[in-house]
């Protein structure tokens, strides 16, 4: 059990926590970086099957090592998978490449998993709690997902967000979280215990164990079994009244 009435800060996972890619997106991102790279040997489904398994590769690296891949070493690591020598890639086509399909995202923008998240946040902000973002990130960088709190018209409930590629740090790094802590502190004050921040997301390693062995309150939620808006609707109201 969650003892609610402790928590003074939330922390909250971004992907398939808030949102999820949307569909149309990934297909046409596969088929941007076929055609950006004149990968022509190869079919879209082949490029995309390759991007996936990479996107696998490199959740589980960062997991493991507490570090966070670069987009850049992740489109190398696609090139390589797909026969293409990285030495003959160069620093402008990868930062062109990610400046299309970024482009692309924005035009395919994710799916919010729910839709009274706004009035949740606010509830929640009532009561003296905080809000903050801490996710790792890939192929799309924290700077994108700042642009897209805004434009979901999220951004104004988070006090801080902190993302692996801005920090250097992945999920569930201990240092990672003792950013989260330091900040969260900066709010409530040096006393905050980390028991006091509450952090949700949808990987039990990342999100759980991580938060848990940084002596975090921690849930996994996942939209079927333990959706997101019924956890939080704990941390809507003042328990201390």
């Amino acid at each position: 059990m969650i003892a609610i009435e402790n928590i003074r800060h939330i922390s909250l996972d971004v992907w398939m926590t808030l949102i999820r890619s949307n569909p149309a997106y990934k297909q046409l991102r596969a088929k941007g970086f076929r055609d950006y790279f004149r990968l022509d040997e190869h079919s879209p489904a082949a490029v995309e099957a390759a991007m996936r398994e990479i996107d696998v590769l490199v959740n589980n690296m960062n997991e493991v090592t507490g570090r966070n891949v670069h987009t850049f070493e992740i489109y190398l690591l696609c090139l390589h998978k797909l026969g293409r020598e990285v030495k003959d890639i160069s620093e402008k086509q990868l930062s062109g490449c990610y400046a299309a399909l970024e482009e692309l995202w924005f035009r395919y923008p994710p799916v919010p998993l729910y839709n009274n998240l706004g009035a949740l946040f606010d509830s929640i902000r009532a009561t003296g709690r905080t809000i903050s973002l801490l996710s790792n990130t890939g192929f799309i960088q924290g700077t994108a997902l700042r642009k897209m709190m805004q434009q979901l018209g999220w951004e104004h409930y988070f006090s801080f967000q902190l993302y692996s590629d801005e920090s250097g740090h992945s999920k569930p790094a201990p240092r990672f979280f003792a950013q989260l802590l330091e900040k969260a502190r900066y709010l409530h004050g040096a006393a905050l215990s980390p028991t006091q921040i509450w952090h949700l997301g949808d990987n039990p390693l990342a999100d759980v164990q991580g938060a848990a062995n940084a002596g975090m309150t921690a849930s996994l939620t996942t939209f079927d079994k333990q959706p997101l808006d019924q956890l939080l609707q704990l941390a809507a109201f003042d328990h201390a009244k």
